[in-house]
């Protein structure tokens, strides 16, 4: 089991700030890999940069 997080680490409202503000839930590796390789693949169709409002 894995920790996921919303918002999601790689933005700059996620759990990464260190404010506290975010949700975490218990989910398989497996589902947690598939989830971080959706988002990653949404940043690289959609352009998104580092520092980039979306």
């Amino acid at each position: 089991m894995e920790c996921d997080e919303h918002p999601f680490a790689s933005t700059k409202e996620g759990s990464a700030k260190g404010d506290n503000r975010y949700s975490v839930r218990l989910i398989t590796g497996t589902d947690n890999n598939a989830g971080g390789n959706m988002i990653l693949a949404m940043y690289s169709a959609n352009r998104v940069l580092d520092g980039d409002l979306f």
